[in-house]
């Protein structure tokens, strides 16, 4: 169980790739068949992609493989390298603690609108609230590993 906490946003990316190729697939095929419409495949296949790419977004800061330019910051040693590691965090925290305001407040008004997805008819919302969920991922994430509490133990390189 542990692993599978360790590994969450991996195997729920992993899990929706899955899905989202299956789907696509079934709904190229359904195009050449004139008897079958699968024409909501494309809309959960659209679903999914939100999903997998806000779940990847913790999955790659756990790793800190995020993209990013470190041609300058990997030449800091000392004090500058502690302050920048900070100034990053916090930069970090404060996007993200937008992302899980404004992404709450974005569901709580998709929820009262009533807002619905045109062919299967799933709530708005349950699109939407990947952004929120996957902000606080996120943030669990990067204090993972700048805090260096990694597959439980202490390693090298967390903000002294």
């Amino acid at each position: 169980m542990k692993k599978f906490i360790d590994n969450f946003e991996e195997y729920m990316c992993s899990a929706g790739l899955v899905v989202m190729t299956i789907f696509t697939f079934l709904g190229v095929i359904s195009r050449k068949l004139p008897q079958v419409n699968l024409s909501w495949t494309m809309e959960l296949v659209t679903t999914m992609f939100v999903w997998v790419c806000a779940l990847a977004s913790a999955a790659a800061f756990k790793t800190n493989s995020h993209m990013g330019f470190s041609y300058l910051t990997d030449k800091l040693r000392g004090i500058p390298r502690g302050i920048h590691k900070w100034l990053r965090v916090a930069i970090i925290f404060a996007n993200y603690a937008l992302w899980i305001i404004y992404g709450f407040k974005m569901v709580a008004d998709q929820i009262e609108s009533g807002l619905v997805t045109a062919v299967m008819a799933t709530p708005g919302w349950l699109i939407g609230l990947a952004v929120p969920i996957s902000a606080v991922l996120t943030v669990i994430r990067i204090l993972q590993y700048e805090l260096g509490y990694r597959f439980g133990k202490k390693e090298k390189g967390a903000l002294q």
